[in-house]
């Protein structure tokens, strides 16, 4: 990494919509860490062959920060984005991973591809079409790949945000070596996903009632069914 930056950095993994967003503005209201200037560099998952220098380039102000920081999405289920990553900035980096029920993640995006006309139909037709609602799930097996390239990674959750904000943020500041600094305000841990991902002129009239929504949620509970099970008991906490 010092061949790099020459700065201590950090990497924070997890797919989409548990919250990256909301950690993403609030490291960017800080003057100790530098962010890229792009939301996402997509580096590790598309963008690898580009090299070193193309990755470096996203990055202003470096030498007035303390951290150097990247919060990636797309890396978190890329079978290869670990390697990629631990080549890059070394096993020694500290990582740090936002998760979300698995369960209510899926069905965040599910939401979220039907408004913007990404998919059509009920959920399991969207998993056909947007796998990845689904497979980003599977925590576990896209740890246990993390795991084996990095020797330490910090887990913090979407629900732990809703509910102990400043506790998370405090714990998540002090493994990264970082002073805490209270946020000027009390986030929304709503999550969006950011517009970029989508068509512009996606559009979708999908609505999802109650009585679907119940039938839907059970069924990606028998799909994920032992999910929560096994990622708690591969990294020893309990988080959901």
């Amino acid at each position: 990494m010092g061949n790099l930056f020459a700065k201590p950095f950090a990497l924070g993994i997890g797919p989409q919509a548990c919250g990256t967003e909301k950690l993403r503005s609030y490291f960017s209201g800080r003057d100790d860490v530098a962010l890229p200037n792009v939301q996402e560099i997509f580096y590790f998952d598309r963008h690898v062959q580009r090299g070193p220098l193309f990755y470096k380039e996203h990055f202003d102000h470096v030498m007035a920060t303390s951290l150097v920081m990247e919060l990636t999405t797309t890396a978190f289920d890329h079978p290869q984005a670990p390697e990629r990553a631990a080549e890059l900035l070394g096993r020694d980096t500290k990582l740090f991973c936002l998760l979300r029920n698995p369960v209510e993640r899926s069905f965040a995006v599910y939401q979220q591809y039907l408004t913007y006309g990404i998919v059509k139909g009920d959920i399991e037709k969207a998993c056909e079409q947007a796998p990845q609602i689904l497979y980003s799930s599977r925590y576990a097996d896209h740890i246990e790949n993390w795991q084996e390239y990095f020797d330490q990674i910090h887990f913090l959750t979407y629900e732990q945000l809703e509910t102990a904000q400043g506790e998370a943020l405090a714990d998540l500041c002090a493994y990264l070596d970082l002073p805490f600094v209270k946020p000027k305000r009390t986030m929304d841990w709503q999550s969006v996903l950011p517009k970029v991902w989508f068509p512009n002129n996606s559009s979708s009239s999908d609505k999802v009632n109650k009585s679907d929504k119940r039938q839907q949620i059970s069924w990606l509970k028998k799909e994920l069914s032992g999910e929560v099970e096994r990622i708690n008991g591969l990294i020893s906490l309990n988080l959901f």
